[in-house]
């Protein structure tokens, strides 16, 4: 356990110091370059990040089964290979169609940088995958946020020298490459000292870890698109400028879900130690483990209410002040992403994850319909609206009415329950490493 914790540690840090940058920053450009521009950026953030949808053909939680049975510097140069191959690709479809059908300049070279930056950050993303698996992020989170730093100064500079926000993705990229060379030497540091042997690119190892990985793959495409179609709704019905309130609402979300991703990670490898070993250890941590976790965002999502509340027009202009009312509703969203933080790497040790599908499918019709309902009715909180309600329908209230979800479904409405809170010291005394 306290491995899992130190790692959680790690990789909270660089989250939380990552979103700190980010905030610090991004309010500057957010102010500096008004909502009209910073919502072009964000719009062009918004596209680019559906290329995961193409990365995650190979899933990271089945990439770190596979780990369990195969050679980790096979499987890392793969997937690094795979993952890299896509990332070209799509920046090539990204130059060629944007010419055509992109008029406005701006963000089509932001379109460009973006994607180019995503072929840096897939040249490692094997590495960063197998660190995590190792519970060992400490190694790359010091230097890693060293170049992050360098990277959030320069934007800042660019700021000062007013220059065009186009200088925001090229700094990103400029980050990227400096990391690369960082990592691969960590890398070959901790784990290829005697490691010569030549690698080759297996296509029957990237098959089978795609097959396993197809029903987790579906559920994720409609998530990722039915959590980015409030943007691109609100982009085509209000315009940029609503995109831009929308995205510093949501960039305040992400700083309150920042715990999530470190758990998710950290506990994973540890469910899948347990499943292997004794079901009943494996359920109890399950349900200590997803308590603590919903209480504590329980309370930090309406303490954090507050606190927006009374420093939000201390740092952002008046212009956004309708991202307060929308963040309020968008803990709730943040909330039942936590009850449910465990759900993918259960389902994924289960081998059950085939009816995720039904859920994320759900969700995105359902998201499709009230986007557009609440959208029209309420304006730009109609779209957190929306999202809300999916997200409780979707990580909560469906797996009562699936038998294969069911006992999930009841361990997350047990964490509901602060009583149980009392239960949870147990957790810590559980010799588990």
């Amino acid at each position: 356990m306290n491995k899992i914790l130190k790692n959680i540690f790690w990789i909270f840090f660089d989250k939380m110091f990552l979103a700190i940058l980010q905030f610090f920053v991004g309010t500057k450009i957010a102010n500096h370059y008004g909502s009209e521009s910073f919502g072009v950026y964000n719009l062009a953030i918004t596209i680019v990040s559906f290329s995961t949808l193409f990365f995650e053909l190979i899933n990271e939680r089945v990439i770190k089964k596979f780990f369990l049975y195969h050679k980790f510097n096979l499987i890392i140069y793969n997937i690094n290979f795979f993952r890299n191959t896509i990332s070209i690709i799509l920046f090539l479809l990204t130059v060629l169609f944007g010419k055509f059908y992109v008029s406005n300049q701006l963000f089509y070279y932001t379109l460009i940088l973006l994607c180019f930056d995503n072929i840096l950050l897939t040249t490692t993303s094997g590495i960063e995958i197998y660190f995590n698996y190792k519970l060992n992020s400490k190694n790359i989170v010091i230097i890693n946020n060293i170049i992050k730093l360098l990277s959030y100064i320069a934007q800042y500079v660019g700021i000062l020298l007013n220059y065009s926000i186009i200088m925001v993705p090229i700094t990103r990229c400029l980050g990227s490459i400096l990391r690369i060379f960082v990592l691969k030497k960590m890398y070959k540091t901790n784990y290829l000292k005697d490691k010569k042997s030549k690698l080759k690119i297996n296509i029957v190892l990237l098959v089978k870890m795609y097959k396993e990985s197809i029903y987790l793959w579906l559920g994720f495409l409609g998530s990722l698109v039915y959590t980015q179609m409030d943007k691109l709704m609100l982009g085509g019905m209000l315009g940029n400028k609503a995109v831009g309130v929308y995205s510093v609402a949501v960039t305040l979300s992400q700083f309150l879900a920042i715990v999530i991703f470190p758990i998710q990670v950290s506990i994973y490898p540890k469910m899948l130690e347990l499943y292997k070993k004794n079901k009943r250890d494996y359920y109890n941590f399950y349900q200590k483990c997803n308590t603590l976790i919903t209480q504590f965002y329980l309370i930090a999502s309406i303490l954090s209410i507050f606190i927006v509340k009374l420093f939000f027009l201390k740092i952002y202009s008046f212009e956004y002040v309708d991202a307060i009312s929308i963040y309020s509703v968008l803990t709730i969203s943040v909330f039942f992403k936590a009850n449910g933080a465990l759900q993918t790497g259960h389902v994924t040790i289960r081998n059950i994850a085939k009816k995720i599908l039904y859920k994320t499918f759900s969700g995105l019709i359902i998201n499709m319909i009230l986007n557009y309902y609440f959208i029209k009715k309420f304006g730009i909180i109609g779209a957190a609206l929306a999202t809300a309600i999916t997200n409780f329908i979707t990580l909560f209230l469906l797996d009562f009415f699936i038998k294969e979800y069911y006992r999930q479904a009841i361990i997350q409405l047990k964490s509901l329950n602060i009583f149980n809170l009392k239960n949870i010291k147990n957790m810590f005394k559980m010799k588990l490493d």
